[in-house]
């Protein structure tokens, strides 16, 4: 099982001052893992499968929802669909409210199985806690895995 202190993190947002806030906010939150940035899905995609094939994967991908070009949803679904890089731990970082609006693109990156949303427009304290959060169900979900896996 990959320990998420050791995670190889993607972080795929066309916005690199937000980008660079959440590099700095996983760096001090001493989670100790390998951060790297693109700007556009796209890109991302691309990188996603250079890092597979170089048997270097990405354990966790932070993608922003609202991008030019291609969404995050539409990133996602694509991840989703590639099976070399489908079963990659997706993060939906998002300004949008789930609460509040329900809007479409949460929707669709729910229904396109994101694994964890993380809020861009929070304080400090509670996105660190969010990101913690996103180590801890990374950390239990490739635990069931390895368990359900052991079983077979």
């Amino acid at each position: 099982m990959q320990n998420a202190l050791n995670a190889r993190i993607l972080i795929i947002d066309d916005n690199v001052a937000e980008a660079t806030l959440t590099k700095l906010t996983l760096q001090a939150g001493k989670i100790g893992c390998s951060i790297e940035h693109v700007t556009n899905g796209y890109m991302g995609i691309d990188r996603l499968k250079e890092a597979k094939r170089t048997e270097r994967p990405y354990h966790i991908v932070i993608l922003d929802v609202q991008m030019p070009g291609i969404s995050g949803c539409e990133t996602l679904e694509i991840i989703r669909k590639t099976d070399e890089i489908a079963d990659t731990y997706v993060a939906i970082l998002t300004s949008l409210k789930c609460k509040t609006d329900c809007p479409r693109d949460l929707f669709l990156c729910h229904e396109k199985k994101a694994d964890i949303y993380l809020h861009k427009e929070t304080t400090l304290e509670d996105f660190e806690a969010e990101l913690i959060q996103l180590k801890a169900d990374y950390e239990n979900q490739k635990e069931v895995i390895s368990i359900n896996t052991k079983d077979i």
